[in-house]
């Protein structure tokens, strides 16, 4: 009886003990899961790194031969072989304009200038003919010729140099400065002249290679400039050459362009553009912004308040107050 009451009163503490090592048994299981949940993870992120490394090695290496391949065909391709030197027969003509030239420049005789300028000729009117689009061939013939004259004279053979390239020049610089100085009815930058003559030559050599009217993008690649330089340049054909006002006004109309005696409505618009901008001078500089945004910009009231940083209902404000002043004023000044 005895026994069997201690047994019953030990019973407790067997279960305490028993479940206290349980216990510890699930942690260290636990430990051991943690464990190796981390080391499969270090191993999950070792083998992606090998294959990011595996795949930039497959992609260099295919680099490498794609570059291998092309030097092996650049080593297989034909070399080109360049014609031999030939020196071209010198030209009897060349030897006879030496020994004028030497015998002008020693006597300075007339006689000497004339025929070197006959000699001569058909080089000038090739460079005058380059700029028949700006002035009449008999105009630039004169010029050249008279480029050709100052270039014999101040022609030195005894430096050595050819005469053509020096007479060259010497005759390119006359025609530019004829035109630039003569042929435009109104005074055009010289920049812009420079710009426009070579547009007209490029519009002249794409012609004859093409055969056909060459675009904007074909001359801006051909002279080097952007299209909207070039269409300036275009527009200068207007202000060389000034019209007549007995000009008539179109084919199968004898009325002249302009009407002596005519209001000019670009007058009209010219001083209603300077009252304009003598009104919006006494704006404030914010509203003068939100009048420039809406009226010159056309921005919506939206973009004209994200763009200035306020509501769209203090622009709409703004715009009323200041159309309200603008008419005040313009009544004022008119009157």
């Amino acid at each position: 009886m005895q026994s069997r009451m201690t047994t019953t009163a030990d019973s407790p503490s067997l279960l305490v003990e028993r479940v206290r090592s349980n216990r510890l048994v699930l942690e260290e299981a636990a430990l051991r899961l943690s464990a190796a949940r981390a080391l499969a993870q270090e191993r999950r992120d070792e083998t992606l790194r090998l294959l990011r490394q595996a795949r930039e090695g497959i992609s260099e290496l295919r680099q490498r031969r794609a570059g291998a391949r092309d030097r092996q065909e650049a080593m297989r391709a034909p070399v080109p072989v360049l014609p031999r030197y030939s020196p071209t027969p010198a030209d009897p003509l060349d030897s006879v304009r030496q020994k004028l030239h030497e015998a002008y420049a020693a006597t300075g005789d007339s006689a000497l200038r004339a025929e070197l300028l006959a000699s001569y000729d058909g080089f000038a009117r090739s460079l005058a003919l380059k700029y028949r689009h700006r002035e009449s061939v008999d105009d630039l013939m004169q010029v050249a010729r008279i480029g050709l004259l100052h270039a014999i004279d101040r022609f030195d053979p005894a430096l050595g140099r050819p005469f053509p390239l020096f007479a060259r020049i010497t005759i390119t610089g006359e025609l530019k400065r004829h035109i630039r100085d003569r042929t435009w009815s109104m005074r055009v930058p010289r920049s812009l002249q420079e710009d426009y003559l070579n547009v007209m030559r490029a519009v002249d050599e794409l012609t004859a290679e093409r055969s056909d009217s060459p675009s904007m993008e074909a001359l801006a690649a051909r002279c080097g400039m952007s299209i909207e330089r070039v269409v300036e340049a275009l527009e200068l054909r207007v202000t060389q050459r000034a019209l007549s006002i007995d000009v008539p006004n179109g084919a199968g109309s004898d009325d002249p362009v302009i009407e002596l005696g005519q209001e000019d409505i670009g007058f009209r618009q010219m001083e209603n553009r300077q009252l304009l901008a003598n009104l919006l001078g006494r704006l404030p500089e914010r509203d003068r912004r939100i009048v420039e945004l809406r009226f010159i910009d056309e921005l919506t009231q939206s973009e004209i308040a994200d763009r200035v940083g306020v509501s769209q209902m203090c622009v709409s404000r703004v715009l009323a107050r200041t159309l309200g002043r603008l008419r005040v004023w313009a009544r004022t000044a008119v009157s």
